[in-house]
């Protein structure tokens, strides 16, 4: 076990090292990693999985990487009632991206670490792992791996290499797409809708090698499933078809289809779970969850404090010894969000579960949607971080038989989603018919998606990708048209990148 144990730390330590701060995206060949020096027993891939998997939640959710974090807050509607101490949420607000990496001075800012938002070479040391596995699994020699392992291992990788790229493109567009351990060139940006083309491509290729779940229960949701990777194809169709209006219906028809079978076969695996334990599901490891980045109160395998909202949204008794909130939702969004004439019901279910004073601005202010303290951890919810929830599924599905306009099929899915949450469901066409205030099917569609996915990192990315980023009726922080596609909705790339790599170039509205 000990053994074990050493070779699974100088995995990590591998992978950590094997992407060096001053190469940026020179990857060392294959020699360096090959699994000829570690893999003896399927026990020891099995490890080398796992570390992937664990640089995964270091670098988006650990001490100092709250990447994912930012999508809640940036243009978006928290706002905070201690402004001291949470200066970063103002200026995720305000779009003011270079004025956070610039702010060493706070307090938050190490800890937070927005001093890593403009790198991306941790993400791409996760990249190097997947395809370190790609490459060596099939040759390796190891008595107690089936064929059947190698196709699963090699299915696992080639899904968090492709997550891992959707997460790098949603953050800073157009990112260099390597999947040859032994490519060492310096590689120029990959055009995002290229990038997705061949992230999908990939995933298709080891669609039959995922499993629909898992019979142990702690890799449920947490490991790469066939779920997890059809409502990433989902995902990635979604988010072309806001880049490329011209194919954009051809897009909203891949969704379609790949919904089909997420819904129907995939529906003997996964379900939406009833809201009176609410708890359950973002505890992790459910029916409802499609991926997840999981955390528990043992020692390593906690997130960053600011991982979750749920750190800045919970006071007593559901966080011990806060006495105030530092965080509010802005009353006007949340009145857009539940108010009878806009929700059609005063009995929805995430209204009643997940807030408290949910129009206070005083500091009482409760978004308990993520306040499971597991081991009895002070500091912060022990919450998995869900990339996916089957809920996603519908709710994407809705969106894009709307745009090709099935409005009876955008209806039924949505109203799946409003059903669950006990709100009255949704009738009418292109138009909403049965609500006060008179709505169309893709506002009340918008709505419903972020009134489900509140605090799950994805409220920054929706606006991006409908380019409802640049409406007041959707955030009070918008961009303009001619700073979006000048690349304001990106992130600054350090320019050091650019220095090391000229075939590298800078997100142009951040310099």
């Amino acid at each position: 076990m000990k053994y074990r144990a050493i070779i699974f730390f100088l995995l990590v330590a591998v992978l950590c090292t094997n992407l060096s701060c001053k190469k940026f995206l020179n990857v060392s060949p294959v020699g360096a990693m090959s699994g000829n020096n570690f893999w003896k027993t399927k026990q020891d891939v099995e490890q080398y999985a796992n570390g992937i998997y664990t640089l995964l939640r270091s670098y988006t959710c650990g001490s100092g990487n709250s990447l994912l974090a930012t999508a809640d807050y940036r243009c978006g509607s928290w706002v905070p009632y201690v402004s001291n101490g949470n200066e970063f949420v103002a200026l995720l607000r305000g779009n003011k991206m270079k004025n956070l990496i610039a702010s060493s001075t706070y307090s938050w800012w190490n800890e937070w670490g927005f001093n890593n938002l403009d790198q991306w070479m941790q993400l791409y040391r996760v990249v190097s792992g997947a395809n370190n596995l790609i490459a060596n699994i099939p040759k390796t020699e190891i008595a107690d791996l089936t064929d059947a392992d190698r196709k699963l291992y090699r299915a696992e990788a080639v899904f968090i290499r492709s997550l891992t790229y959707f997460i790098m493109a949603r953050h800073w567009g157009d990112v260099p797409y390597i999947s040859d351990i032994n490519d060492v060139g310096k590689n120029g940006r990959t055009n995002q809708l290229e990038l997705f083309k061949k992230c999908i491509s990939d995933l298709q290729g080891v669609l039959d090698d995922l499993p629909w779940t898992y019979a142990d229960a702690s890799k449920k949701g947490s490991r790469a499933m066939k779920g997890g990777a059809l409502i990433l194809m989902m995902e990635m169709y979604m988010w072309m078809a806001g880049f490329d209006e011209v194919n954009a219906m051809a897009y909203y028809q891949k969704v379609a289809d790949v919904s089909n079978t997420l819904i129907g076969e995939g529906g003997n695996y996964y379900k939406l779970l009833p809201y009176d334990d609410y708890q359950v599901i973002f505890n992790g490891h459910t029916d409802e969850s499609l991926f997840e980045i999981s955390q528990s109160s043992k020692p390593g395998e906690l997130f960053g404090f600011y991982a979750t909202v749920g750190a800045l949204t919970l006071m007593t008794p559901y966080k011990p010894s806060v006495s105030i909130t530092p965080l509010y939702y802005d009353p006007y969004y949340l009145h857009q969000l539940y108010d009878v004439d806009y929700n059609g019901s005063n009995t929805d279910a995430r209204a009643s579960k997940w807030f408290e004073n949910m129009f206070n601005t005083d500091g009482t202010f409760i978004f308990k949607k993520f306040a499971n303290f597991n081991g009895g951890v002070s500091g912060n919810p022990t919450d998995a971080k869900i990339l996916f929830r089957y809920v996603d599924a519908y709710l994407l599905r809705a969106e894009a038989l709307e745009k090709l306009g099935d409005y009876p099929g955008a209806l039924e899915a949505i109203n799946v989603v409003r059903k669950r949450a006990g709100a009255t469901e949704f009738e009418g066409g292109k138009n909403v018919t049965n609500l006060t205030e008179s709505i169309t099917l893709e506002d009340a569609i918008w709505w419903e998606r972020e009134r489900e996915l509140m605090g799950e990192s994805t409220f920054f990315y929706d606006l991006v990708r409908t380019k409802k980023i640049m409406s007041s009726l959707y955030t009070v922080n918008t961009i303009n048209y001619e700073d979006f596609m000048n690349g304001a909705w990106t992130y600054p790339i350090d320019a050091a990148i650019s220095t090391v790599n000229p075939n590298i170039s800078l997100n142009p509205y951040w310099n």
